[in-house]
C-alpha cells in the first residue's frame, strides 16, 4: 500500500506522464540443446522504460549590450533498462532525477565569459578504427585531459577564440605553503588557407610546484574534387611525450583510415594498459554490389589483420566472405575464415553463416525469421553451434511480440 501511495504521490505532484519512453517484449520458445539433451520452453519477458515525468528548462537571459545569461533543467524520471516481469522498480529506487546549470554567462560583442569552469585539454584526435568493447565500447583516445587537468576557473571566448583559465582555491594555491596549481587552455577557429585547406589547433598547460604537463592539438581538413582528407592530432607531454595521430582519406570509391598513438588510452580494455606503439589502418571499398573492408588493428604488436567482402548478388541474395588472422607471439598465430548467406523474400528471412578457425572448429548459425506472417509478432526459427565437428549445438523455435 505505501508503495502505491508513494507512485500516487509522484504523479499527483507531476501532473503528467510521458509514456513514449516505455517499451517491452514477450516471447515464448522451445527449444532442444543436443549436447545436455534438455529441451523445453523458455518464457522471456523484457521491459525498458525511460519515462520522463517533469522537465523544466530556464533560459534568463537579460538585456543590453552586455548582459548575463543563465541555463538550467530539472528533470524527473523512471528509468530502469531489460528488467524482468512484473519488476517493482520503485523498490529499487529507479525513480531519477537530475537538477543541472548548464550555462551561466557574461555576454558582449563577440565575447563571453562562462563561470562554470574552465574549458578542459582540447581533444581532436581518435580512433576511428579500434574499439573499448570491454567497458564503453568507446572509440581508444588518448585523451589530453587525463594528463593536463584543470581546475576550477573560468572560460573567456572571443572573436571564435576560447580560453580556460583555472587556479583552484584550494591547498594546492597556497602563499604561506608556496604551492601552486594553475591551468591555461585555447582552441583557435578554423583557419582557411586557400586551396580547400582548413587548420585548428588548440593547446593546454598544467603548472603545479609539484608537476607540470602540455598538450598541442591540430585538426586539418582538404577537399579538392573527388579527394577529402582529414588529420588530428594530439600530442601530450608528461614526464614523457605521447603522441596520437587519426586520418581519414576519401578518394573517390575509396575509404581509409589510419590510427597512431604512442600509448594506449590508459582508460580502456581494448588492449593491455601499457601498450605502446598502435599502429590500425583500415580500407573501405564499394564497387558495384559489392563492399569491401580490410583491416589491420595493432600492426606493430599483435598483427589483427581482417577482411569482409559483402556482395548483393541481387535484390534477395545477399552474401558475406571474411576471414582474419593474429599474430600473437613469435611462434603463436590464429586465424579464421568464414561466410554467410541472406535471402530476403516477400514473407521472411532466411540466414545461414559460419566460421572455421585455427583451433579446428566449425561454428555455425542458420535461421530464419518472419514478421509478416502473424501481424505483430516474430516468428523464428534457429539453429547455433559453436562447433558442429564436436557439439550437437541447439535448435530453438521462438515467437516474439514487443512494443
Amino acid at each position: 500500500m505505501k508503495k502505491i501511495s508513494a507512485v500516487l504521490l509522484v504523479l499527483v505532484l507531476v501532473g503528467s506522464v510521458a509514456f513514449a519512453g516505455f517499451t517491452g517484449e514477450a516471447e515464448a520458445n522451445f527449444g532442444i540443446d543436443f549436447d545436455s539433451q534438455q529441451y523445453g520452453f523458455e518464457n522471456v519477458v523484457e521491459l525498458t522504460s525511460d519515462l520522463v515525468f517533469f522537465e523544466k528548462l530556464v533560459d534568463n537571459a537579460g538585456d543590453g549590450d552586455i548582459y548575463a545569461e543563465i541555463k538550467a533543467e530539472l528533470t524527473l524520471a523512471f528509468d530502469f533498462e531489460d528488467q524482468a516481469n512484473e519488476n517493482d522498480a520503485f523498490a529499487d529506487g529507479e525513480i531519477v532525477s537530475n537538477a543541472e546549470i548548464t550555462s551561466a554567462k557574461i555576454i558582449g560583442d563577440d565575447w563571453y565569459v562562462g563561470i562554470l569552469g574552465a574549458m578542459g585539454a582540447p581533444n581532436f584526435a581518435s580512433s576511428a578504427i579500434d574499439i573499448d568493447t570491454t567497458a564503453d565500447e568507446d572509440a581508444l583516445d588518448l585523451e589530453p585531459a587525463d594528463y593536463v587537468v584543470e581546475g576550477a576557473g573560468v572560460e573567456v571566448g572571443y572573436a571564435g577564440y576560447v580560453f580556460g583559465v583555472a587556479a583552484p582555491r584550494d591547498a594546492t594555491n597556497d602563499i604561506d605553503a608556496e604551492t601552486y596549481n594553475l591551468f591555461g587552455s585555447v582552441t583557435t577557429p578554423e583557419y582557411e588557407l586557400g586551396d580547400g585547406l582548413a587548420l585548428s589547433f588548440g593547446a593546454a598547460g598544467m603548472l603545479k610546484d609539484t608537476d607540470k604537463a602540455a598538450s598541442f592539438s591540430m585538426k586539418g581538413a582538404y577537399t579538392m574534387d573527388d579527394i577529402t582528407a582529414n588529420i588530428e592530432s594530439d600530442l601530450v607531454y608528461d614526464d614523457g611525450l605521447e603522441v596520437e595521430v587519426a586520418v581519414n582519406t576519401v578518394i573517390d570509391i575509396v575509404t581509409l583510415d589510419v590510427y597512431f598513438a604512442t600509448l594506449d588510452d590508459a582508460a580502456s580494455a581494448a588492449y593491455d594498459d601499457g601498450t605502446e606503439n598502435i599502429l590500425s589502418a583500415k580500407a573501405a571499398f564499394a564497387i558495384d554490389q559489392f563492399d569491401i573492408e580490410v583491416t589491420g588493428k595493432d600492426l606493430l604488436n599483435a598483427s589483427i589483420l581482417g577482411a569482409s567482402v559483402d556482395f548483393a548478388a541481387t535484390e534477395e541474395i545477399s552474401v558475406n566472405v571474411n576471414g582474419g588472422y593474429t599474430l600473437m607471439g613469435v611462434n603463436e598465430q590464429a586465424w579464421y575464415v568464414g561466410g554467410g548467406a541472406t535471402y530476403t523474400a516477400e514473407k521472411y528471412v532466411a540466414s545461414a553463416e559460419a566460421t572455421y578457425a585455427s583451433d579446428e572448429t566449425l561454428e555455425v548459425e542458420a535461421s530464419v525469421e518472419s514478421d509478416v506472417i502473424v501481424d505483430g509478432a516474430t516468428l523464428s526459427l534457429t539453429y547455433a553451434s559453436d562447433d558442429i565437428m564436436t557439439l550437437g549445438g541447439s535448435l530453438i523455435a521462438a515467437v516474439n511480440i514487443a512494443f
